[in-house]
């Protein structure tokens, strides 16, 4: 069993997302540099989408602020929550419309010839379900991530 910090993303039936926690590195003068491997899988009527990225980064600071955003929507003071990789190649939101919440994924990636692959999906999610485990589950995550490299 892998005891590196984990976030599973997996509320709905149809899609589920992983961030693992694969190492930081440690710079003098612009600080830590964290790096998660990403997937996701995304199932329709005739399969299932996947994608698998390793050691992209994302920086603790945006999980937090994803954790403030989703506090917010439990007390009624935002719509929306997202994170975001530190490229903004790949994008996880949250958006509530009266009780109705739905989440959104989307992905960027470069390809030769400067082309670009793009994928985004959304699904209507459990608002009490979603919002209040996501809380939850990020804030764990983060707390993991910090004791994991606490050195």
């Amino acid at each position: 069993m892998d005891a590196r910090p984990s976030l599973a993303i997996s509320f709905a039936p149809n899609f589920s997302v992983t961030i693992q926690f694969s190492g930081v590195q440690r710079y003098e003068l612009v600080g830590p540099e964290y790096r998660f491997n990403f997937s996701c899988r995304v199932l329709h009527s005739k399969g299932e989408f996947t994608y698998v990225g390793r050691d992209i980064c994302f920086d603790l600071q945006t999980f937090r602020e994803f954790v403030e955003q989703l506090d917010a929507i439990r007390t009624g003071k935002a719509v929306s929550a997202r994170f975001h990789e530190v490229g903004d190649m790949i994008e996880f939101s949250v958006e509530i419309c009266e009780r109705k919440a739905q989440a959104s994924l989307a992905i960027r990636e470069y390809q030769p010839n400067d082309e670009q692959t793009r994928f985004s999906a959304s699904f209507q999610v459990d608002y009490d379900l979603f919002v209040n485990a996501l809380h939850s589950k990020v804030t764990e995550f983060i707390e993991e991530v910090e004791n994991a490299t606490s050195f």
